[in-house]
C-alpha cells in the first residue's frame, strides 16, 4: 500500500462509527509515531478531540503528542484551536498541547481556568496539574488569577483554584486572606479546599484562626468540622481559646471522627510545646 492509501486508510479509521477502530488507531499512532502526519489524519485526529467519548479525547491527544514532539506545526494547530467554540475541544487541545514538551504555555492558560470549573472531576484535576506546571514558569500571572477565581460563582472553579494555590505553595497575605473568607462559604467543599489550603500554610495561616476555630465549633457538615480540628494543629496558635475549643471537640459524644481528630491535635500541640 501507498503512502497516500495507508494515510487514506487510517483516517477511516479514525472517523469509523465504532468507537474501539477508531481508538485502536489512534494508540498505533502514538506508539510508532510518523516523522509527519498527513493533514488528512492530522485533520481526524482533531475531530476526535470533540468526541463525548473521554477515551477517545484522550487517545487522540496522546497521538497528536506523540507526533507533535516531531512536528511543530501540529502545536500550532492544536494552539489555534484554543479559541474553538466547543468547550470540549478547547479542553482537549490544550490537554493534547500539555502532552508535548515545552509546547503548553500562557495562551492555553484560559482554557485551563475554564476547566477547574468542569463537572467532570478528571477533567478539574488533569487542568489543575498542567496549571502547576505552567505556573512554576508564570507564577505571578497564576497567582493573580487564581485568587480573583477564589470568588467565582462555579463552586468547582473555587475549590480547584485553592487547591492550585496550596500546591504552588502561594501564600502571601491576601491569599490567606480569601482563604480564611472561603472557610465561611455556602459550599463544604469550598469549606474544606480553603482548609486544605490553611493547613498547608501552617504558621502563615494563622492569621485565620478565627474563621478555623468557627468551622470547628459551628459548621454543619460534620467533615469540615473534622478538617477544621486537624488544621489547627499546623496553625502553631496555643491559645487558651484553641486549646478549650479542642477539649470541647475531643469530649463530643455525637461524632467520634471528630473526637479523634481533636484528640490528635491536642496532642500534636502539646507535644511540639
Amino acid at each position: 500500500m501507498n503512502e497516500a492509501k495507508s494515510s487514506q486508510s487510517i483516517a477511516a479509521q479514525l472517523r469509523s462509527p465504532d468507537p474501539d477502530c477508531r481508538i485502536d488507531a489512534m494508540l498505533r499512532l502514538a506508539g510508532a509515531p510518523q516523522p509527519e502526519l498527513a493533514e488528512d489524519v492530522i485533520d481526524a485526529l482533531i475531530e476526535n478531540l470533540s468526541s463525548p467519548s473521554k477515551a477517545a479525547q484522550r487517545h487522540a491527544a496522546g497521538a497528536l503528542a506523540a507526533a507533535g514532539a516531531h512536528n511543530p506545526a501540529i502545536a500550532a494547530r492544536l494552539n489555534a484551536l484554543l479559541d474553538a467554540p466547543q468547550a470540549r475541544l478547547r479542553w482537549a487541545c490544550a490537554y493534547a498541547l500539555g502532552r508535548i514538551d515545552g509546547a503548553l504555555d500562557l495562551r492555553a492558560l484560559a482554557v485551563l481556568l475554564e476547566a477547574l470549573g468542569d463537572a467532570d472531576g478528571d477533567v478539574r484535576w488533569a487542568a489543575h496539574e498542567l496549571l502547576l506546571a505552567l505556573g512554576r514558569r508564570h507564577r505571578g500571572v497564576l497567582r493573580n488569577r487564581l485568587l480573583a477565581m477564589c470568588n467565582d460563582v462555579n463552586p468547582n472553579r473555587r475549590k480547584m483554584a485553592l487547591y492550585a494555590l496550596r500546591d504552588l505553595a502561594i501564600r502571601d497575605a491576601a491569599v490567606i486572606a480569601a482563604a480564611g473568607a472561603a472557610c465561611a462559604g455556602a459550599d463544604s467543599q469550598v469549606r474544606l479546599a480553603a482548609l486544605s489550603f490553611l493547613k498547608s500554610a501552617g504558621r502563615a495561616g494563622g492569621q485565620a484562626i478565627d474563621v478555623v476555630l468557627q468551622r470547628l465549633q459551628s459548621d454543619p457538615d460534620h467533615g469540615v468540622r473534622r478538617a477544621a480540628a486537624f488544621t489547627l494543629g499546623y496553625l502553631d496558635v496555643r491559645s487558651e481559646r484553641v486549646l478549650s475549643a479542642l477539649r470541647q471537640a475531643a469530649a463530643d459524644g455525637r461524632d467520634g471522627g471528630l473526637r479523634k481528630a481533636a484528640r490528635r491535635t491536642l496532642g500534636r500541640l502539646q507535644e511540639e510545646s
